[in-house]
């Protein structure tokens, strides 16, 4: 009898569906740009065979645009474990107030009652709030799980991305928070199993930087298309249509942030565009383009980047700007009720703009303007609904700037495109078959550790 109990535990344990805790600060309802592609695979990870638990941040204590309908859009019965991080008005009277910094302990206390509670198998860090990556290796040293790191965005670079006069808040602060992301990286990416990212940039940069993460250490994805989104948001869409003082006018729609990095690429496309209106002076009562959300800072401290630039194009009369974030469903909304779409790339070759295939949804026109060695290059030409203008080295390349005058007058052509076409491209690029090749990478680290048996060097995997 004890042997038949024996065997039929064994058998148990043999089918258990394998477990991945996904550590996400930033989790809906709060509304950010690095939360997408953990809440678009929730519904599938199941179905490809993993039982997964997010970890995140209670939206009180965490920062962004609140959004209730992104949690209307969470599936049933995944646990969410929601915990509260240092309040940020208390933080910033000693000089920090990033959600990195404020949710660093209460995030790890509570994935050590999880990990002591469950025996998960993966941790997967999907966030821009780089700091709890180091949080993988403390884990991984004590209990002895695998560890998955996101890169949506760089964590550290070699070059300097601001000067004393562009920097987001004093110049010591950006300096010293270079310096951590540095050591931290390292620290952190000594515990890595494997290696997603939005962009083969990073990967070469990673790889580059530390020997130990071989080519096979990573896997590109980007962010997945949910034309679940479209429907959820299909009402609200009905709202945003143009109002009678609109009749007559064409609005092209812009959501995401501006900067420095992406103002040589809007004045090339604001110079453009004061060449077409040159040409037909009747432009400007008749096009308008929209800005939205192009500031990260609240509401109380954000400014406008756009409408400046713009201004000293000549084109300012047909920019419009709103520089504060907007939730999420909001956009989808924009897009929905947009006559075309406009995504801005950046100087930056490693840019990926996570958007790319949410806007391809929208079923309108997208301009693209990107450097040539973006993914997005890559993936955009694949969609009949995409124009893509791309440069080399510099947005100040002449034939960038022909590229983008073709865009603009194939956007005030209103072209049309059949909607079966773009979706079944899209099938390749949807949340679940892009889920579905997350859950590869954990199959494979999962059958790696059955062959290795008991995990006995959780403290290897130091970087030097």
């Amino acid at each position: 009898m004890r042997r038949s109990i024996a065997r039929w535990l064994d058998t148990v344990e043999l089918v258990r569906m394998p477990k991945i805790l996904i550590v996400s600060p930033r989790f809906p309802p709060t509304n950010a740009a690095d939360l997408h592609r953990v809440r678009q695979s929730l519904p599938y990870y199941a179905r490809h065979g993993w039982n997964a638990t997010v970890l995140c941040v209670d939206t009180a204590t965490a920062d962004g645009v609140r959004d209730p309908m992104l949690e209307r859009s969470l599936p049933q019965g995944v646990p969410i474990v929601r915990v509260k991080a240092w309040r940020e008005a208390t933080c910033r009277r000693f000089g920090f107030g990033e959600l990195s910094y404020r949710s660093l302990l209460p995030l790890h206390r509570a994935g050590r009652r999880l990990l002591r509670r469950e025996a998960y198998d993966v941790v997967f860090f999907s966030t821009t709030a780089f700091m709890t990556f180091v949080l993988g290796r403390l884990w991984k040293r004590r209990y002895g799980c695998r560890i998955v790191y996101d890169f949506q965005d760089p964590w550290y670079t070699d070059e300097l991305a601001y000067t004393p006069e562009t920097a987001p808040g004093r110049w010591w602060k950006y300096r010293l928070g270079r310096w951590l992301a540095r050591h931290l990286e390292r620290f952190a990416l000594g515990a890595a199993d494997h290696i997603v990212s939005v962009s083969p940039a990073y990967v070469e940069q990673l790889s580059r930087r530390y020997p130990r993460l071989d080519r096979t250490m990573f896997t590109v994805l980007p962010f997945g298309a949910a034309a679940d989104d479209y429907d959820l948001a299909r009402g609200d869409a009905a709202e945003l249509a143009p109002s009678p003082s609109d009749r007559g006018v064409t609005r092209w729609i812009s959501v995401g942030r501006a900067g420095p990095d992406m103002d040589p690429v809007l004045r090339a496309l604001f110079e453009a565009l004061a060449q077409a209106k040159a040409g037909d002076p009747a432009l400007a009562a008749r096009l308008r383009l929209s800005f939205v959300g192009t500031n990260y800072a609240p509401p109380e401290r954000s400014w406008k980047l756009v409408e400046p630039l713009a201004a000293a194009c000549e084109v300012g009369d047909l920019v419009e700007e709103s520089p504060h974030r907007i939730p999420y469903f909001d956009a989808i909304s924009l897009y929905a009720a947009s006559d075309a779409i406009l995504l801005i790339g950046s100087t930056d070759a490693d840019y990926t703009a996570s958007k790319l295939l949410t806007c391809v949804l929208s079923n309108k026109p997208v301009l693209t303007l990107f450097h040539r060695r973006s993914l997005v290059a890559e993936i955009a030409p694949r969609f009949p609904n995409v124009f893509l203008a791309s440069f080399d080295e510099t947005p100040a390349e002449p034939g960038f700037r022909a590229r983008i005058a073709e865009g603009i007058a194939w956007l005030r052509a209103a072209p049309s495109f059949d909607a079966a076409a773009i979706a079944a491209e899209m099938k390749c690029w949807s949340a679940e078959t892009l889920t579905g090749r997350q859950c590869a990478v954990f199959d494979r680290l999962l059958q790696t550790a059955m062959k290795a048996g008991p995990q006995t060097d959780a403290r290897s995997g130091v970087l030097r």
